[in-house]
């Protein structure tokens, strides 16, 4: 039971629950959207992603890091500026796949999502929630 107690307590263990829980709710919603609305996917991918970052963000602030040495404005600010980093990244990595490389875009968005990752943690870690 200490074990399991002690895995809880691990910071990356946390942020691997938030944005497995996150990315679920972003591939789901893009394809929602993409087969429901049949929205383009380069617009149903910003929306997915806007939804979930906002999400991402509270959770994020509540569970995760919960401790900045920045101001709550000033972490958001830079919340939303590498927000915006990863979307860009997102955009790109799900155009070329879908676009150059030919997959199908619901594994395309899988891709993007698993590769943008990285790039999260490692902003929101020792950037955005720096303690």
């Amino acid at each position: 039971m200490e074990f399991i107690k002690s895995i809880f307590k691990l910071q990356l263990f946390r942020f691997l629950l938030v944005g497995l829980f996150c990315a679920t709710f972003e591939y789901l919603s893009f394809n929602f959207l993409i087969s429901t609305f049949t929205i383009r996917y380069i617009i149903a991918n910003v929306v997915s992603i806007v939804l979930a970052i906002t999400i991402n963000y509270w959770l994020s602030r509540a569970y995760v890091f919960e401790k900045s040495r920045y101001s709550k404005r000033d972490e958001f600010i830079s919340f939303v500026i590498f927000s915006i980093l990863a979307i860009v990244l997102n955009q790109s990595i799900l155009w070329f796949f879908f676009e150059i490389v030919h997959l199908d875009i619901r594994l395309c968005k899988a891709l993007a999502i698993i590769l943008v990752a990285a790039f999260n943690f490692l902003t929101k870690k020792y950037i955005v929630f720096k303690a």
